[in-house]
């Protein structure tokens, strides 16, 4: 009598342990990305014609291991020589890319250094890595914002956008008079 028992009490656990295999399956995609390595796209590009911005030098700081404040940030990446935690040149596309660490910080900072007398544009910002992951993070020129219609330009989630316009060409005239 017990060997009948066993007999028929084990594909009763047989198929309650392919539930939980088939349970565990589908909800692995529900896990939080911020486990595992994601891709940072840093775009530059250029409003006025809609067109990339390329071979722009940017710089990322603050997912080097260890939390920086804000004027560490900056001492890092505008202090003369610049130590920032990765460098990267946009490609023809006006793209570059990254990736963040395995235990992503909740913060990190890009700046593009862009020349003074085409861009107008400070171009150091403090990202939240869970908005930008979510969906994601413009950034506008000072001669952007003036523009009240709404941008054909979108960041896209994972996705850093820089949308600039160029200066006015009297501010170029001006720009070596005020150096």
């Amino acid at each position: 009598m017990d060997k009948e028992k066993r007999c028929k009490k084990f594909p009763a656990e047989l198929t309650s342990r392919r539930y939980i295999w088939v349970l565990a399956l589908l909800l692995l995609p529900c896990v939080n990305a911020t486990c595992f390595g994601q891709t940072v796209r840093i775009r530059i590009v250029n409003v006025a014609n809609e067109s990339p911005v390329k071979k722009q030098r940017v710089s990322v700081s603050g997912i080097g291991g260890k939390e920086e404040t804000l004027e560490e940030a900056i001492r890092k990446l505008i202090t003369k020589p610049t130590t920032p935690d990765l460098r990267l040149v946009t490609d023809a596309q006006g793209e570059a890319q990254f990736e963040l660490p395995k235990t992503a910080p909740a913060y990190f900072y890009v700046r593009a250094e862009l020349s003074g007398p085409v861009w107008d544009c400070t171009c150091m910002v403090r990202v939240s890595t869970e908005d930008v992951m979510q969906k994601g993070f413009t950034v506008s020129s000072p001669y952007d914002e003036g523009s009240r219609s709404k941008p054909s330009i979108q960041a896209n989630p994972g996705e850093v956008l820089f949308r600039l316009r160029p200066t006015p060409w009297w501010v170029r005239v001006v720009w070596p008079l005020l150096r």
